[in-house]
């Protein structure tokens, strides 16, 4: 049997630290001695620390002993219990209790790749540390293979546990550079390094290329650990421009739900908002994981969960910024919306169920079968926004374009860190993407790019949309502001009504509303009023209120049942229903009404009682019935609208009919100004009419 070389490095014949890039010696096997400092790897290949290292024989399963020379009585055997070939004895993979701890016994033979380093020390040496130092480009990768697990390190066969965070389980974290103080005492004067990973023969995380992402540096610990926050500065450096995306992102996300806030018809800001602050998080998670300080599964979990739901919130907001669901409304595309929408719940499944993993094989069962579907909805949620984006941009839609160039290069951005992983894993070398630039010490990368230019896009978006929206307000105020005008004009004035005192208050609910009516003194000294209220509110109510008093201020006629069934033929067709109620005020006292499904009005402080009607344009032929009654000299009666019946406060509660009543022998400002006071939501219309005693009305 060959002896081991006895010196192959001295660590402390130079002041720096020494890379240990030299005479590694590399073998295969489950048994555990390999990690003792005596044990003989004479027989080893020797392999210098390159991106790519050529294979090893496996000692577990060795080829054919070549038979002995010439002369030779016996075969040369091994010492028992060294891990060879033929030393007649079972390995004992229970002698490693950290080997057990991971849950790999006697009945599972999985073999190990070993490095194993000899180094002669000077005598009374200062302390010793061991530096494994990843490229921080690694961090920028996506860590799918064995390489991301951390090796175990041995001196002189005692295991080492790393400085750093969670150096007690460091296999449940994202590998970091790491220093291990090595408890090497100062009279020792050789020193016997030995790393233990696992045995990947081939495809990702293969043994041969161990040392393409990792360097080993031996020396004092102060000088390594100085090292080490130079690393940890560039990894800071490397994760940069990410970082200050996601403050963007915070600033961005904040913005749109200002917007949403202050134009609350526009949910695609309040969509678009969510989506961006549920993307900002995630930089700073990689932070967190690639630090070591959040454990593999959660920094899985919460990534994964943060991804999936912001693309759900993606979608809503393509879904309102396009106006798909008005645009789809008549068309068989709207059940591709509904079926997104229903399948979507899957996507909070996978996060939860991740983290639960290790509790129960239920869990396993349910984070696959939620990922699966995950995958086939992110599938069709990317074809949905391609599509739906290539469309409008198609239909001449200048924002549906800028978002979709934005979109191809995210989703180049996310392929390009999977694709320069698997480059690195299958060939064994640092593998550094041509779509990466360097700036000083920050390094540029493509989906930094994609995410700024994305960035840059919502805002050119928001700025025009906002400068659009504008432009309609003030278009739109300037019209409501002309119809005010018109409908000011088609209020009646102060008129002489001798024999009769008329008061009346109008106050709209916005700047054109949709109450009506009219006031005409006859010949014979009688009067015709004439009010009403058509549904809904703005520019179409104004339009509607137009034609009324058009048709009212043309009509000669003085039967209340007629003047309704006028205004009937003219509303006929029309776009909504309107209420109203004609009343013929006779000299002598008479007073004759008919309804059309508007309030009944009071007399003095008593309801009168009509028979229902139909609303004006509901039917081209209604016949309205009359009902006749007299005032009194002094008598009144209160006219009004359904905005004041329906005025609510804050919590719910209405005006009501009780109020009214109790307020019936209140003057119109009274009541109209009590019932906006209450909380005004509709038009509101008071009208009271007086009969004069006859003296005054001479």
């Amino acid at each position: 049997m060959a002896a081991t070389p006895e010196v192959l490095i001295d660590a402390t014949s130079v002041g720096s630290p020494v890379v240990l890039d030299k005479a590694w010696r590399v073998g295969i096997t489950s048994s555990p001695n390999a990690a003792n400092p005596d044990f003989d790897d004479s027989t080893w290949v020797v392999r210098d620390a390159k991106d790519a290292i050529a294979d090893v024989p496996d000692e577990d399963r060795p080829p054919i002993p070549p038979p002995p020379p010439p002369g030779s009585t016996k075969t040369e055997e091994s010492k028992p219990g060294d891990g060879r070939p033929g030393d007649g004895k079972p390995r004992d993979d229970t002698a490693d209790p950290d080997f057990n701890q991971k849950g790999r016994g006697p009945d599972h033979q999985r073999p190990w790749v070993w490095f194993r380093i000899h180094i002669k020390l000077q005598p009374n040496h200062g302390p010793l540390a061991l530096l494994v130092e990843l490229p921080v480009s690694h961090t920028t990768n996506v860590s799918i293979g064995a390489e991301s697990l951390t090796p175990d390190i041995y001196a002189n066969g005692k295991l080492i546990k790393p400085d750093g965070p969670h150096n007690d389980h460091p296999e449940r974290y994202q590998s970091i550079s790491r220093v291990y103080n090595l408890d090497v005492p100062p009279s020792q004067t050789s020193l016997v390094l030995v790393v233990r990973t696992l045995y990947v023969p081939v495809g990702y995380g293969t043994y041969t290329a161990f040392f393409a992402n990792r360097t080993f540096h031996l020396g004092a610990p102060n000088d390594l650990t100085e090292q080490l926050e130079l690393w940890t500065n560039h990894s800071l450096f490397e994760r940069l421009p990410r970082l200050v995306t996601s403050i963007l992102l915070v600033v961005l996300g904040l913005f749109l739900l200002a917007l949403y806030f202050t134009q609350k018809g526009h949910t695609e800001y309040l969509w678009l908002g969510m989506h961006e602050l549920t993307q900002a998080p995630i930089a700073f998670f990689e932070l967190g994981g690639s630090s070591a300080h959040i454990d593999l599964i959660r920094y899985g979990a919460i990534t994964l969960q943060a991804v999936l739901l912001s693309a759900y919130l993606y979608f809503e907001f393509l879904i309102s910024f396009l106006d798909l669901k008005h645009r789809w409304e008549n068309k068989r595309k709207r059940w591709i919306i509904r079926l997104m929408r229903y399948t979507a719940p899957i996507l909070v499944v996978v996060g939860p169920s991740l983290l639960l993993v290790e509790r129960s094989t239920a869990f396993v069962v349910i984070f696959i079968a939620s990922g699966i579907g995950s995958v086939f909805w992110i599938g069709a949620w990317l074809l949905f926004s391609v599509i739906t984006l290539i469309a409008a941009t198609a239909r001449r839609n200048f924002e549906a374009g800028l978002l979709l160039f934005p979109l191809v290069l995210e989703f180049v951005g996310i392929l390009e860190p999977v694709f320069s992983t698997s480059m690195a894993d299958w060939t064994g070398h640092s593998y550094q993407s041509p779509l990466t630039m360097q700036l000083g010490p920050v390094p540029i990368h493509f989906a930094t790019v994609a995410d700024f230019i994305g960035l840059l896009a919502i805002v050119v978006i928001i700025f025009f949309r906002f400068l659009r929206i504008q432009r309609d307000r003030e278009r739109a105020s300037s019209e409501l502001a002309a119809a005010r005008s018109v409908q000011e004009l088609l209020i009646p004035q102060m008129l002489k009504t001798p024999g009769f005192q008329v008061d009346s208050i109008y106050n709209p609910a916005a700047e054109v509303g949709g109450d009506f009516y009219h006031v005409e003194p006859t010949m014979d000294g009688g009067l015709v009023v004439v009010i009403g209220d058509v549904a809904g509110k703005g520019l179409r109510a104004a339009m509607n209120v137009s034609m009324v008093m058009g048709a009212l201020r043309r009509s000669q006629e003085r039967s209340p049942a007629r003047i309704l069934d006028s205004l009937n033929r003219v509303l006929v067709g029309s776009d909504g229903i309107t209420t109203c109620q004609a009343i013929w005020f006779a000299p002598n006292g008479e007073v004759v009404i008919a309804n059309a499904g508007h309030l009944p009005p009071y007399l003095n402080t008593q309801e009168v009682n009509l028979p229902g009607g139909l609303p004006l344009g509901v039917l081209e032929t209604v016949n309205y019935d009359e009902v006749r009654l007299y005032l009194h000299p002094g008598d009144r009666l209160l006219l009004m609208s359904d905005g004041v019946v329906e005025a609510r406060r804050s919590g719910g509660e209405l005006f009501g009919f009780d109020r009214v009543h109790n307020l019936s022998n209140q003057s119109a400002f009274y009541i109209a100004d009590a019932a906006k006071a209450f909380g005004q939501e509709d038009d509101i219309t008071v009208l009271t009419v007086r009969r004069l005693a006859a003296a005054v009305a001479a």
